[in-house]
């Protein structure tokens, strides 16, 4: 059972009039995609600097601390994303909302891990423009369509990830 409260980090977020954008599994199951138990937010925050230093204040107020990463991103010629885990830690980096790579970690707090994607699952202007406000439990967000939502799985990177790319193609009418 996942330690999860999606609520309450959507909570800090918007009592700091954050623009984001909920991805990955949280969207994924309010989009309609079973068998999901997600164990983190994934967020597509505006990466304007007001925005990221209201969202610098959020992750304050929830006294996040960001996780460790061991793997980087790597982007090919095409300007596809792809997760490469070598077992190299990397130091973190501060938090600059001048920067908005910087704000790209996962993140540990009291209601359970928050994901902050600003660049690499699309970014907040284009994926927002086909998001809809969906019920994510007793809470309402903007979530990113299932169209984009399954481009950003385009290859399933984890075996759990094929189930869901399949339910998404689906939801999206896509074969």
């Amino acid at each position: 059972m996942s330690d999860l409260a999606v609520g309450e980090l959507i909570d800090a977020l918007v009592g700091r009039e954050v623009e984001f954008l909920v991805a990955g599994s949280v969207a994924a199951s309010a989009r309609g995609v079973t068998g999901i138990e997600p164990g983190d937010l994934d967020i597509v925050p505006a990466t304007d600097r007001a925005n990221l230093e209201r969202l610098l204040a959020a992750l304050n107020d929830l006294g996040a601390e960001p996780g460790v990463d061991f793997g980087e991103w790597h982007q090919d010629e095409h300007g596809a994303f792809e997760w490469v885990q070598d077992g190299v830690a990397r130091p973190v980096q501060p938090l600059d909302p001048a920067r908005p790579a910087t704000f790209d970690h996962y993140f540990r707090t009291q209601h359970g891990q928050l994901d902050v994607v600003p660049l690499v699952a699309g970014d907040y202007a284009t994926l927002g423009r086909r998001a809809v406000r969906l019920s994510l439990g007793d809470r309402e967000a903007w979530v990113v369509h299932a169209m984009d939502l399954r481009a950003t799985m385009s290859q399933a990177r984890r075996e759990r990830d094929a189930s869901r790319l399949s339910q998404l193609r689906a939801i999206a009418g896509v074969s």
